[in-house]
């Protein structure tokens, strides 16, 4: 059985949807609300930054390549901290500390849609060159505006 993409929700929360993989093998075939998965950065400083947004004693910072998270008292009794390292892939397996609710697996078109959003979460080299064509009405010539 290989890894499958889910949709992942911080169950009771507004947060999400986070892409991220499963490895059935990895969860004895089960994927459950403790489970682990695998997101990539860009997915994981979204985590972050709703995690901050929430004020619930769990804050999470990056240290190089290794996320690691920290948290009080307040929120497990305990306080702790935890450090996150890419696996081989660059992913990042964050889970054991709240409940996940998840969608899934997805279709193909969600994961083409899943695709998209993580694209576009890449940083870009800046502003696209190419000119954008402009409707015109018949009889008049095309004008263009670079740089848009």
């Amino acid at each position: 059985m290989t890894e499958r993409l889910y949709h992942f929700y911080v169950d009771g929360s507004a947060h999400g949807p986070y892409p991220g993989l499963v490895d059935p093998r990895d969860t004895t075939g089960h994927i459950g609300p403790y489970c682990s998965p695998a997101f990539s950065r860009a997915v994981a400083e979204h985590i972050v930054c709703d995690l901050h947004a929430d004020n619930c004693g769990m804050t999470g910072h990056w240290d190089g390549d290794v996320l690691v998270f920290d948290w009080t008292p307040d929120y497990d009794g305990d306080g702790g901290t935890e450090s996150v390292a890419p696996d081989g892939r660059g992913l990042y397996r964050i889970g054991g500390h709240w409940p996940w609710d998840y969608d899934g697996p997805l279709d193909a078109a969600e994961r083409h849609q899943a695709a998209l959003a993580r694209s576009a979460a890449r940083p870009t080299a800046g502003p696209s060159r190419v000119a954008d064509r402009v409707p015109v009405a018949a009889g008049q010539a095309a004008a263009t505006t670079p740089g848009r």
